[in-house]
């Protein structure tokens, strides 16, 4: 997340980009908030926003309220953040989920037809099953108040967001190649920017607490956001800053290296996939031979198990990116 220097010095456009995550891109409020800059700190950023959100006009008010997601919306209709704050107990094999997604479809469509607006809560990691008896007493409540509740739900919500963004959690090793893998074949070209929002969404799905990440996720997703200042971050978060496409290609030929060796992969594809990531003269040579010689591809692959296990090296405590710097 961008720090509170950089948010007062972008222009309006730039800053509704930045802050846009942690209010769902609510365009007018965005707006005024935009307009009540600078902000000397995180508190009086929030402060601000709290103030403007409850004295704003009703429309306006609505307009940030309606821009979350349903408690309990298809993931698809989500954005990241929304979908990791709210679970994955929308899942078939969790207990009741079918009837927990039906009872709140159920109770958003009430609320929504008894107040005007949608409901939004501050999860904090609830089960949807917990939010239900909320929900049903929120339509018991007055409008104003409820009005007021959700607007400030909708502070809290972007405060969280805001400190999750900001202090990454340390990464174990496993993670970290995981992360370096994904960023090198965005880097040789192995993934385009769908391939990279989908890597670096799968990686926060599967639980990596790292705010760079969760970025590169949000800006892979918008056609026209630049993408190497959050790789950059992602990188040097993960202990690689400078990572540059030379390594990224060294990391990829190891990789499929050790897919050879541990059997994963055909010797003749882990070949052709370090001839297509790094210039390997030695492994060039010897997908032409298995190409143009069919009789002698038995042999061939022996070679090239031999290579891979020279290319990826005598086990040691090395991780693969280690190797390739």
């Amino acid at each position: 997340m961008t720090d509170l220097e950089e948010l007062n010095a972008a222009d309006s456009s730039e800053f509704a980009s930045m802050v846009g995550p942690l209010f769902e891109h609510a365009p007018r409020f965005l707006g005024r908030l935009s307009e009540a800059r600078p902000f000397p700190d995180a508190d009086e950023l929030f402060a601000t926003a709290r103030a403007i959100a409850r004295s704003m006009p009703e429309e306006d008010q609505v307009e940030l309220l309606n821009a979350h997601p349903r408690i309990g919306a298809a993931p698809a209709a989500m954005s990241d953040l929304s979908r990791r704050e709210q679970g994955d107990d929308h899942a078939g094999g969790h207990p009741g989920a079918a009837w927990i997604a039906d009872e709140l479809a159920s109770l958003n469509e009430a609320y929504e037809g008894h107040f005007g607006f949608r409901y939004v809560i501050f999860v904090a990691g609830r089960p949807r099953a917990d939010i239900i008896p909320l929900l049903e007493r929120a339509l018991r409540a007055d409008r104003d108040e409820e009005l007021r509740r959700g607007l400030d739900d909708v502070v809290l919500i972007a405060e969280d967001r805001w400190e999750k963004l900001r202090t990454p959690t340390p990464s174990s090793e496993p993670v970290r190649e995981a992360i370096a893998l994904e960023i090198s074949r965005w880097m040789v070209g192995e993934l385009d920017r769908d391939g990279l929002r989908r890597a670096a969404h799968r990686l926060v799905d599967d639980g990596v607490t790292s705010p760079a990440l969760v970025d590169l996720s949000i800006a892979a997703g918008e056609d026209d956001a630049p993408l190497e200042p959050p790789i950059a971050r992602v990188l040097a978060e993960i202990g690689l800053g400078g990572w540059d496409g030379h390594q990224a290609g060294q990391l990829l030929a190891l990789h499929a290296a050790a897919s050879i060796i541990g059997q994963v992969s055909q010797p003749i594809d882990g070949a052709r996939r370090i001839v297509a990531v790094a210039p390997h003269p030695e492994f060039s040579a010897l997908v032409r031979r298995w190409e143009s010689n069919p009789e002698s591809r038995g042999a061939v692959d022996e070679e090239i198990r031999r290579a891979a296990g020279e290319l990826f090296g005598p086990p040691e405590d090395h991780t693969e990116e280690e190797r390739a710097s």
